[in-house]
């Protein structure tokens, strides 16, 4: 569990005292939801709900830095060149001298011209796309009902103990969970071959679990039973 706290650096433990079964080292992983995040017990607070969103959303700052020094190196190399060229003293650091003929006597309609500007903008978009989409979540962010304590729950935790609830289930002896997105995807093998409403017992029981830790947005859970 990860908790930041209004006016922090960043992240730091929890200050609380640990709670059975839960390990309040820095960066660990736990394994049971927090008796505080029960439920009904945290109060729903929409500005509390997005802060936390922002705080724990993955940024890409490599994609955002190249990004940024190639249009600032591209935008300060035809700044220079217009300059100099308006003062009569042209730096000619791009060998255009060199491309000019051939860039006069080659309509736009040529496929080298439209496949060159397609690949030039095409990778433009994709930088700026790898700058503005967030990048995958490692953290999962849970209700405290305040701006000022900010608390994200690491992924593989999260789907470790979903996947727990379901194998407490009786009758399930082994269950995998994947998180995509808001989506939990549960994999049980059963231990027996009728497996009958026992979908809906293990969805029950991993909708319990994640309403312990209380996220902020609401994840939808698919199982998928397998007997034997």
């Amino acid at each position: 569990m990860t908790t930041r706290t209004s006016g922090g650096p960043g992240p730091v433990p929890e200050a609380a005292g640990p709670d059975p079964g839960t390990t309040t080292a820095p960066g660990a992983e736990i394994a049971e939801p927090p008796a505080s995040q029960a439920t009904g017990a945290v109060p729903r607070n929409a500005s509390a709900d997005r802060a936390a969103v922002r705080a724990f959303r993955p940024r890409r700052v490599i994609p955002s830095v190249i990004t940024a020094l190639l249009m600032t190196a591209l935008g300060l190399l035809v700044a220079l060149e217009v300059v100099s060229a308006l003062l009569n003293r042209p730096l000619r650091l791009v060998p255009y001298d060199r491309i000019l003929p051939w860039a006069s006597s080659t309509p736009w309609s040529d496929p080298r011209v439209m496949a060159g500007a397609g690949l030039t903008g095409l990778l433009g978009l994709l930088l700026v796309l790898l700058a503005i989409v967030p990048g995958r979540p490692t953290l999962v962010p849970v209700r405290t009902g305040t701006r000022k304590l900010l608390v994200g729950v690491q992924r593989r935790g999260f789907a470790r103990s979903l996947a727990r609830a379901a194998e407490a289930v009786p009758g399930v002896d082994r269950a995998r969970v994947r998180l995509l997105g808001r989506t939990v995807r549960v994999r049980a093998d059963a231990g027996t071959r009728d497996v009958t409403d026992l979908g809906d017992v293990v969805r029950e029981a991993v909708n319990a679990r994640i309403d312990a830790f209380s996220p902020v947005r609401r994840h939808s859970v698919r199982v998928r039973l397998r007997g034997r």
